[in-house]
């Protein structure tokens, strides 16, 4: 089974610009079924397979001749083999041709970082991230209802029919924890880290307090700012920033904690059907997640450069999502709600008469219907690729 993504096309036009393409995302997200799809006719290496891994950094001048053919080269968890990317600078001088080496990983920063310092001027980065919820719906995987989505989240080993997915998440928990972590840094206390992640799944949609989550977890502050970082680092999670221009002094300047996944979040602090039906604090904080972070996933897909944050101050004024893209600055309030109300759209004039701004608000809801009302526009969680696009 394979469904397409929509970052194929911007990735096509980049391998045609630079020699040196860079997947990054999650763990499990899609990134070598895509680029073998991709790049079909290219050699692939995995840095998984200790002899390579052993090849390429003992030897990366002799890896990299060893390998060179008509097509091109991927080279899967290229973190792994940092004396690899001094030497790509060397080859790519002599032959620049565009698209010849694909590089992925699921370490952000490490392999960023040490890509950026080699190849500057030679690379294009992509953040691949697991399936979007337009890419679910034009394949015909999308759950009919919103907590049957939330729960299942968009891994994509999910959508085979033999996994259950509450298996596949534990799974998958387990062995980022074991492994991915561990490869990073050494953590004593393996039990507790995992504590950690559940509590920053508690947290979704709140401002960051590293004192409230190194107190709850028993550990100091720097322990915590310092697992905080490492969940970033390989796609766990995510901040967004607040917005504060000329809103005044008492504006939450803290950013907010999210997911690049609900699946995996709701898993971490244990929800089933029920429970999260239930629970609407815990529903509506997954239903955020999960559009702030398609929003992400389809504006990486246009190529468009975005900012997202979002607004609140200590007179309980707040706006969910704010998007800065196009010249444009745009209030998106995120309802779980099925049904649509008026007053959802309250906080959003106060931002709009605040900021003496004319654009059309949105409103993203629960529910199966767009609709083009009076006070602005509302948006189902089944479209969320309308909410903006480019052109």
């Amino acid at each position: 089974m394979f469904i397409e993504r929509n970052l194929t096309k911007i990735i096509q036009s980049g391998a045609n610009q630079v020699p040196v393409l860079a997947i990054i995302g999650p763990r499990q997200s899609g990134k070598s079924t895509l680029i073998k799809k991709i790049f079909k006719d290219y050699v692939y290496l995995d840095m998984q397979d200790a002899e390579l891994f052993d090849f390429a950094n003992k030897d990366p001048k002799g890896f990299l001749d060893s390998y060179k053919n008509e097509f091109g080269v991927i080279i899967d968890e290229a973190q792994y083999a940092p004396n690899l990317f001094s030497q790509l600078k060397v080859e790519v001088d002599k032959d620049p041709r565009p698209g010849y080496y694909i590089l992925s990983g699921s370490q952000n920063f490490l392999l960023h970082e040490k890509i950026s310092e080699s190849l500057a001027g030679r690379v294009y980065f992509y953040k691949l991230l697991p399936f979007s919820v337009k890419e679910l719906k034009e394949s015909g995987f999308i759950c009919d209802k919103i907590e049957d989505q939330l729960l299942k989240g968009f891994y994509p080993r999910v959508y085979q029919p033999q996994i259950n997915v509450q298996e596949y998440y534990k799974n998958y928990i387990s062995t980022y924890v074991e492994r991915d972590i561990r490869s990073i840094r050494n953590i004593d206390n393996i039990v507790i880290f995992k504590k950690f992640m559940q509590l920053c799944a508690l947290r979704i949609g709140t401002p960051l307090n590293f004192s409230d989550l190194a107190t709850n977890c028993g550990i100091s502050i720097s322990t915590a700012k310092s697992w905080l970082a490492l969940l970033e680092t390989s796609f766990i999670l995510f901040l967004l920033p607040s917005y504060h221009n000329n809103l005044g002094k008492r504006v939450t300047k803290s950013p907010k904690l999210y997911f690049y996944d609900v699946g995996l979040a709701a898993t971490l602090i244990g929800m089933d059907r029920q429970t999260l039906i239930l629970k609407r604090e815990i529903y509506g904080a997954l239903f955020e997640n999960m559009v702030i972070v398609d929003t992400i996933k389809n504006f990486d897909a246009q190529g468009l450069n975005y900012t997202l944050m979002f607004f609140r101050d200590s007179n309980q004024n707040e706006i969910d999502l704010i998007l800065e893209v196009g010249g444009k600055t745009i209030p998106i309030e995120i309802k779980s709600s099925k049904t649509m109300k008026n007053s959802f759209f309250d906080s959003i004039k106060w931002f709009l008469n605040k900021t003496e701004s004319n654009q059309d608000p949105i409103v993203v809801y629960g529910g199966e219907l767009d609709q083009m009302r009076s006070q602005g526009r509302v948006v189902s969680w089944k479209n969320l690729e309308t909410i903006y696009k480019k052109g």
